[in-house]
């Protein structure tokens, strides 16, 4: 079977690999398609502070059909499609006890840390797999995963009906995170410097606000809209050390930021601030327990997140799109690899 893995920064390699083979537990799927996700661009830009090379198998995007699986509780069989849950735990740490699998102790991401889904044929655990309604297309379903990190970041700054929520990013997470704050009844305001991006949330998407932070006065465009009060809650999806250090100014007193994007090294913030606002700063780490919630938004089809679909590729022109993504990052959201 082939298999797109990365050796090194700047190094992908078509592999021609053995099948996997059927293991207790398990379930081999033959993956239909498969995202790019930011941090398999990082990762083969060798920016990527939690990658470990070498992988066998990029990617962590995955959705395909079982063709071989043993007995199970979960009541799969051989022709279901599924949607794959990349974060595998251990499943026995203090975390997993509690239910935070996503945070567990001894964590692998698919991709990231052991191989990935970028491949004709995959072996993963039967927990992690989640059943596809079968009117939700294997090109919808590749939104799943993605659509979980914003749910989890929603779900991390406590987002609720009524809030406001300046969403910092309007990338495909950043996006995926004001999707999740309309699911749930809140109001995103989405801020960006790339005009073109927030051009295609308001146009495109139909988001209530946006804000090109680069041409004008954020805060008070927030008091604006909040009616001097400012944000009840904020989810960063950039890591950017200019947003981090004025955090505290974009929210009220008492509100809830969650962290989403990976920092570029250490950030400063004004702690002083965050304290006399005690405001509640949770880092979001993938996502726990959302995949069924994201598979029936997506099956819904109520809100146009399959309108951050780009393009679709092939295996093999998977190198030069994300070097394409680098140079033109404005170009893209959201590539599916069609494996098959």
């Amino acid at each position: 079977m082939r298999m797109l893995s990365i050796f090194e920064p700047g190094k992908l390699v078509m592999e021609d690999m053995p099948r996997p083979v059927l293991t207790p537990g398990h379930a081999i799927v033959e993956i239909e398609k498969c995202g790019i996700c930011g941090s398999d661009v990082t990762a083969y830009s060798g920016k990527n502070p939690t990658m470990k090379y070498p992988i066998h198998g990029l990617g962590h995007e995955g959705v395909g059909t079982i063709v071989e699986i043993g007995e199970n509780e979960e009541g799969f069989k051989v022709g279901d499609r599924v949607a794959l849950e990349p974060y595998v735990p251990d499943f026995s740490c203090h975390m997993c006890k509690v239910g935070r699998f996503n945070n567990c102790a001894d964590l692998h991401v698919c991709g990231v840390h052991k191989d990935g889904m970028m491949t004709e044929y995959f072996s993963h655990p039967i927990k992690l797999l989640y059943k596809l309604p079968d009117t939700l297309n294997f090109q919808r379903a590749a939104l799943v995963e993605p659509l979980t990190i914003g749910l989890h970041g929603a779900t991390r700054a406590r987002v609720s009906k009524g809030d406001h929520v300046v969403v910092f990013g309007a990338g495909t997470i950043g996006l995926m995170a004001a999707f999740a704050c309309l699911s749930y009844e809140a109001t995103p305001i989405i801020v960006d410097i790339v005009e073109e991006r927030l051009e295609f949330a308001k146009k495109e998407l139909n988001m209530p606000y946006t804000f090109n932070s680069a041409k004008g006065d954020l805060v008070e465009f927030l008091k604006e809209v909040t009616n001097g009060k400012l944000c009840e809650a904020m989810i960063d999806c950039t890591g950017a050390q200019p947003i981090l250090g004025e955090m505290h100014n974009y929210v009220c007193h008492g509100a809830r930021i969650a962290l989403v994007g990976w920092p570029h090294g250490l950030v400063t913030v004004n702690q002083t601030r965050l304290m006399q606002k005690e405001i509640d700063v949770c880092p979001s780490r993938n996502s726990c327990g959302k995949f069924p919630e994201a598979i029936k938004l997506m099956d819904e089809g109520i809100l146009p997140i399959d309108k951050l679909i780009t393009k679709n590729i092939k295996l093999e022109d998977t190198e030069a799109t994300i070097k394409d993504m680098m140079e033109n990052p404005g170009d893209y959201l959201k590539v599916i690899i069609d494996i098959k």
